[in-house]
């Protein structure tokens, strides 16, 4: 008896570690093209929500609706600072603070500031595709230059949070996800449940093969340049 219910119990381990795995393989990581922008003072996360920070630091020259709709590429200039490479983490409560303090965009802890990270991906028309987000804080995700989730709210995470749907369209599909972090973690999980191939002509993406990767829930990795 005592073997059958420890045979279970390892059986119910090793599909929580295989779905605890496939999950992870869920999220989009990229590498995405970073920024980050400052908030007032202690307003950060769910009260800088609906403020373009971008336009705030640049001076008006950049701004969230510009890049959701025509994109950005790497090494323009916001503010003080230039749109970098990186790749996300997967896994973890902080994993934006540990990519943009890794590609050189802030240090340390940082608080009261909005990460924007930009992707480009390819895809076949379709609508009502679900779409999941997690973030810490705050978040707003547009797809193509519209909006379409917004969660103005202060929140640790880890994983996946919130549910919606989206509609891809042929072609080149513009990716731009805001994460209001107001102290503590700071953190962004992203994944749309369609097969999506990277865009060839976005630059930075090395140029591969027609039969190029393609996944579900777009993981996407490649080597960076």
């Amino acid at each position: 008896m005592k073997k059958h219910v420890t045979f279970l119990l390892i059986c119910f381990a090793v599909v929580l570690t295989v779905a605890s795995i496939g999950q992870a393989q869920k999220k989009i990581t990229g590498p995405w093209i970073w920024m980050i922008a400052p908030t007032e003072a202690g307003k950060g996360g769910a009260d800088s929500t609906d403020i373009d920070t971008l336009a705030k630091a640049s001076g008006g020259s950049v701004t969230a609706a510009g890049v959701a709709k025509n994109g950005v590429k790497a090494g323009s200039k916001c503010g003080k600072l230039n749109w970098t490479w990186g790749e996300l983490s997967a896994t973890g409560g902080n994993n934006v603070n540990d990519i943009v303090t890794k590609i050189g965009l802030g240090k340390g802890d940082i608080n009261d500031h909005d990460s924007w990270a930009y992707l480009e991906l390819d895809a076949s028309a379709k609508k009502g595709v679900t779409a999941k987000a997690g973030s810490d804080d705050s978040i707003v995700v547009w797809l193509n230059g519209k909006i379409v989730h917004k969660n103005a709210v202060n929140r640790g995470a880890g994983d996946f949070q919130d549910t919606f749907k989206v509609d891809l369209i042929d072609g080149i599909n513009r990716l731009l996800v805001k994460v209001g972090g107001k102290g503590g973690g700071w953190s962004m999980f992203v994944g749309i449940d369609a097969k999506l191939t990277y865009d060839l002509k976005f630059k930075g993406f090395p140029v591969e093969p027609k039969s190029k990767l393609a996944t579900s829930w777009s993981q996407v990795k490649t080597q960076r340049i």
